[in-house]
């Protein structure tokens, strides 16, 4: 928790020292309109990405989007998201011109700072081995949380009788992924759930 706060943190000092050197560089940005700066300190980038599941809004964390849809472009992939109280569908497409590896074995899913293991909805060798997505084709994957030999409990991601009271709840996926020779590298999605204000 200390160092998500200190990220965000050092975040905010780079980001507020960058506005300030840009808006004092007169003679080189002089020419440039400092409306964007307004708009980037008024209107925060992650209010207008929301799903609505029943009684629950689930919004990107940090992400900007349309409204409706759970969809986010990085490195020629895009991840698109249909979530459930009890199951995730993640479908990602290809649009590099190399071939993109999923590993889905080191995949995480992080519910309120828990970390829970993964349990595929269809369950093949596809999930054990990297996934490969060839370009201009796409993947989907239904992930649920796994369950453990202590709780036996139901397994939900956020219940929607606590948000409907208003509560809140994080996701985090992270999903490991490799494009062409790049080496692999982890792709994190934070969500947020929160009870639609009528």
């Amino acid at each position: 928790m200390t160092l998500l706060i200190f990220i965000l943190i050092a975040f905010s000092v780079s980001a507020l020292t960058f506005l300030i050197w840009i808006y004092n560089d007169y003679r080189k940005y002089k020419k440039q309109n400092n409306l964007i700066i307004i708009l980037l300190l008024l209107f925060p980038t992650s209010l207008s990405a929301q799903y609505t599941d029943g009684g629950c809004r689930i919004s990107f964390k940090w992400h900007d989007n349309q409204a409706g849809k759970l969809e986010q472009n990085k490195d020629g992939l895009t991840y698109r998201f249909i979530p459930g109280s009890t199951h995730w569908k993640i479908t990602i497409k290809n649009n590099a011109s190399e071939e993109a590896r999923i590993n889905w074995t080191n995949a995480q899913l992080i519910i309120n700072g828990q970390v829970s293991g993964i349990y595929w909805e269809t369950h093949t060798p596809e999930t054990s081995s990297p996934s490969i997505i060839k370009s201009q084709s796409e993947l989907s994957q239904t992930i649920a949380i796994a369950p453990s030999s202590t709780s036996k409990a139901n397994l939900k991601l956020y219940d929607k009788k606590s948000i409907g009271k208003g509560n809140k709840a994080a996701v985090t996926i992270i999903l490991p992924v490799s494009v062409g020779n790049q080496p692999q590298f982890f792709n994190t999605f934070d969500f947020i759930v929160t009870q639609v204000h009528q």
